[in-house]
């Protein structure tokens, strides 16, 4: 849509341009008439070819500097009145040396009010017909000499009206046709429940915002909003209900937005709002009077609901600059809004990506491009490789585990899925059940992981925390079987992690469950799948954590 905009715009200016270009040859005919009017045939080698070099010169010059003016235009506001300033002064240049008050070509102002009323409106253009009236008008007036009717001035009142009224005329469509065309884009680019900016409008706008703030140098940060539980809102009073719910959002999200805001219906129940020179920490502070606002505004029918509110989820991201885009500052605030429905939601989260951690080992910076790989093949693998880091640090953290435990645990979790870059794409983002050799193919990750890792110094104390965070605690696991305590104790940390993730996570071919619903399968399986002290204690620990 952008690009076809700015193609029309190229034509309209193409053709004013030319049809300026036209005008301007129009007005040099009578002043090479002027200079060569007596000159025939026979005495052609006559002519003072200084004066033609000369006027071929600054004609040229003229159109020259003229298409450097029309090519910058859209910068520079005063080049487009010193524009207009100079094609009047060559037009009232040709009327002076075609004849003056008796010249033909006093219709040239034509061209002048036609291309400018269509260009900017019906006020430039009766201004320039008002402007070429009074000259004509007053050199009638001052250069007849003669006695009785005046037959110029009759003549050149009625080309004086008509140069008015081309104007208003003109100008009259000019103003409808823009308005239409503001009304029907209006139509497009609005959401028709909300009266906010729709899905399409967002994608194009945050694209042009990321430009700017990279050739501006200015923060661009944007906020995702989601309702919590309207789904439940939904089912319980209808649809209708649940627009004007919608509506209310809307309403609210528009009274904390700032004039540069842009507030827009993602799709859903999923607002954003691009905030334009706002940092990280401003964002934070906006994504947080909106969440406040919508808790204390009453909604219909809200205390039918389990908490007895409606509320929202914020998620708050930052544009990183010149190697970021606005498809991944998206995928990092959509996250950020990950974290804050795990978390329980009605609450604000900022994206942290453990991948752009300054603790991190530089031993490990080698190995961030072969996530990235993993990342550009499989976004869930990457995603969720961040969530397994979150819950082992929030484990770490809440028993306070000796400083060097915390690190193997930490940096195990961040490359148990390396070997996952030897597998297949077919098997890897695979939406069915994996056949015997594709199940074959991805249970050798652990082993390909502990592979790369061991070739790197500094890490050979993690090597079986990632080898063995597929065994299971009763020995069914894999690749090796290990049974009971012959797994490394932070491995079976991990297990848990791991798996934690993967039933609250979304895929294909299972149901997500809810943080309790995943606790109860851990429960169940204390014992056959896991360490049964150690799942307690993570059950303790992220419940605590959210």
């Amino acid at each position: 849509m952008k690009n076809n905009k700015k193609s029309r715009q190229s034509q309209y200016n193409t053709m004013f341009f030319t049809l300026k270009l036209l005008a301007l040859f129009f007005c040099a005919a009578p002043i090479f008439q002027y200079f060569f009017k007596e000159t025939s045939r026979n005495t052609l080698s006559n002519v003072n070819i200084m004066v033609l070099i000369i006027s071929l010169l600054i004609f040229s010059f003229i159109t020259f500097m003229w298409l450097i003016m029309d090519r910058n235009r859209n910068k520079f506001s005063p080049i487009i009145f010193c524009e207009i300033f100079v094609f009047l002064i060559f037009c009232v240049t040709s009327i002076m040396f075609s004849g003056m008050h008796e010249s033909y070509y006093k219709f040239l102002f034509v061209f002048l009010v036609i291309s400018y009323t269509i260009e900017m409106g019906i006020k430039t253009g009766v201004i320039i017909a008002t402007i070429a009236s009074a000259f004509l008008l007053t050199l009638d007036i001052i250069m007849y000499k003669e006695s009785g009717v005046n037959p110029y001035f009759q003549t050149d009142i009625a080309l004086c009206s008509m140069f008015v009224v081309i104007a208003w005329i003109l100008g009259s469509y000019v103003r409808i046709a823009n308005e239409h065309i503001v009304q029907l884009t209006d139509f497009a680019n609005l959401d028709g429940l909300t009266d906010l900016y729709n899905h399409r409008y967002f994608q194009d706008c945050l694209k042009q915002k990321c430009e700017e703030s990279l050739s501006k140098l200015k923060p661009l940060s944007l906020l995702i909003v989601d309702i919590d539980y309207f789904k439940v809102y939904n089912d319980i009073f209808g649809h209708q209900k649940g627009d004007v719910v919608l509506k209310q959002l809307a309403d609210i999200l528009r009274d904390n937005s700032r004039v540069t805001d842009i507030v827009c219906r993602y799709g859903g129940e999923e607002f954003v709002i691009i905030l334009w020179n706002t940092s990280k920490e401003e964002a934070l502070e906006i994504g947080e009077n909106v969440r406040k606002d919508v808790e204390l505004f009453y909604f219909d029918g809200q205390e039918m609901l389990s908490n007895n509110s409606l509320t929202v989820s914020v998620g708050v991201a930052e544009f990183y600059g010149e190697k970021d885009s606005a498809d991944n500052l998206i995928n990092r605030a959509d996250s950020a809004l990950y974290r804050a429905k795990f978390f329980r939601r009605n609450r604000v989260e900022q994206y942290v990506s453990v991948f752009d951690s300054t603790d991190l080992d530089t031993s490990l910076t080698s190995l961030k491009s072969l996530i990235n790989v993993i990342h550009s093949r499989d976004s869930y693998t990457y995603n969720h490789v961040e969530r397994v880091v979150l819950y082992c640090q929030m484990y770490a953290d809440y028993y306070k585990i000796p400083e060097n435990d915390r690190r193997r645990l930490i940096y195990g979790a961040y490359l148990h899925d390396l070997g996952k870059i030897n597998i297949t794409k077919e098997t890897l983002v695979s939406s069915k059940k994996l056949t015997d050799e594709q199940w074959a193919e991805m249970k050798r990750h652990p082993v390909d992981s502990a592979a790369m890792i061991r070739r790197i110094e500094g890490l050979e104390d993690i090597v079986f925390i990632v080898l063995h965070h597929h065994e299971k605690y009763d020995g069914s696991g894999y690749p090796a079987g290990l049974k009971g305590d012959k797994i490394d104790p932070l491995a079976r940390v991990l297990t848990v992690a791991d798996s934690y993730d993967a039933m609250t996570s979304s895929r294909p071919y299972q149901k997500m469950k809810t943080p309790e619903e995943a606790f109860d399968e851990i429960t169940r399986c204390k014992g056959t799948h896991f360490d049964p002290e150690i799942a307690e204690k993570f059950i303790t620990a992220i419940s605590a954590a959210i």
